[in-house]
């Protein structure tokens, strides 16, 4: 009897152990669970043969899920995984499976409602004695806080540098542009127009010695088709009197010209330059590149004059259209674009010739080359 009294208390002493080491282990589950929470990160546990993923009740949280609402077999794992990093992910664990190497990586996760959240995630494999892969286990922490902080702090920095660049360049407009053209007014004032035309060449220089600096973000690439696209046409304000030309009845039978310019009043003063011979017909004015290539189409000139940056379509797209649509057409590119920076690019496009604009710029000897009528 005192036997059997002693085993009973056995039992009795082992069971309040065991309902101790539960509860131990209860409080312990529900502390980790907690600190997840609090940290927002979360474990796994993904078992290879049976494709079973012990998740914890945060990871499934981090997900955009339920705690413990599915299992989370590899492939339910997979489609959580932004389809761009997808692949990557996949690579990423198929290398640790064959090496056995511990992995850290950063994947997108897309939530059930859309949203994009970003993982830092390590993890390690474990083999059996014969050293074949049986489990698959790590961590992942919810960093897309951290992530959106790093891009505003990138922004920030990115539209500082913006800013100070903008500043120099009003410094060196005030410098090159702004001076030189005081000085040009001021020499037309006193009725030394040599010397305002002399301020004007060396102010004009400036401007392109500037744009071509100015190129430089382009890392050296040559400027492409649609590089030059203006998001609004030039507003430049002319003088009273010279906003449109005067009005004529001249009967031209000569070679049909096409003007293609968003500054209104540089069409307006080319067509007076050209109006005034008899071998020019200026037959319409585009106002942007596309509207540059439709009126080509229609008018079929013999010559496009073409500006380079233009809003809708830039010069260097709308050359080729242009040369598609008319059959032999000369093209000659007019730009406030160096020479030395643009003309290269242009010919090449196939431009016949390429002009700055300038104070001394002869058009009509460069249409006479263009046209061999010299």
């Amino acid at each position: 009897m005192d036997e059997l009294r002693d085993l009973a208390a056995q039992l009795v002493d082992l069971a309040a152990r065991g309902a101790e080491a539960e509860h131990r282990l209860a409080d312990l589950t529900d502390r980790v669970n907690a600190a997840q929470q609090l940290a927002n990160m979360g474990d796994y546990d993904w078992h290879i043969a049976s494709d079973t993923n012990e998740w914890s009740d945060q990871l499934y949280r981090i997900y955009g899920h339920e705690p413990q609402s599915f299992n989370a077999s590899y492939d339910r794992f997979l489609s959580h995984i932004h389809p761009d990093d997808r692949e990557r992910i996949r690579a990423i664990h198929e290398r640790a499976y064959a090496t056995g190497e511990p992995y850290h990586m950063i994947e997108r996760v897309v939530r059930p409602d859309g949203e994009t959240r970003y993982l830092s995630s390590n993890g390690q494999v474990l083999r059996d004695d014969s050293g074949t892969p049986v489990r698959m286990r790590g961590t992942c922490i919810d960093i897309t806080d951290q992530v959106h902080a790093e891009e505003q702090r990138e922004a920030a920095a990115a539209a500082l540098a913006e800013a100070k660049v903008r500043r120099q360049q009003a410094f060196e407009i005030n410098d090159n542009v702004v001076q030189g053209l005081t000085a040009a007014i001021y020499a037309a004032e006193l009725g030394d127009a040599d010397s305002s035309a002399i301020y004007l060449e060396r102010t004009l220089a400036a401007a392109r010695t500037m744009m071509n600096d100015w190129l430089d973000p382009l890392e050296g690439n040559e400027p492409q088709p649609g590089d030059l696209v203006r998001n609004t046409p030039s507003t430049l304000d002319a003088p009273d009197g010279q906003r449109d030309p005067p009005a004529g009845t001249k009967a031209v039978n000569g070679y049909r010209l096409l003007i293609a310019d968003d500054y209104a009043d540089m069409r307006a003063l080319l067509r007076m330059q050209l109006d005034r011979l008899d071998a020019f017909e200026v037959v319409g004015e585009a106002a942007d590149g596309a509207q540059a290539v439709l009126m080509a189409a229609e008018l079929q000139p013999d010559v496009v004059l073409l500006d380079l940056a233009m809003p809708a379509m830039d010069g260097l797209q709308a050359m080729e259209l242009i040369r598609d649509a008319v059959q032999g057409v000369r093209i000659i590119a007019i730009s406030g674009f160096a020479e030395s920076a643009m003309a290269d690019r242009v010919l090449a496009a196939g431009a016949s010739r390429y002009v700055e604009k300038g104070v001394n710029m002869d058009l009509i000897t460069v249409l006479e080359d263009v046209l061999e009528l010299a």
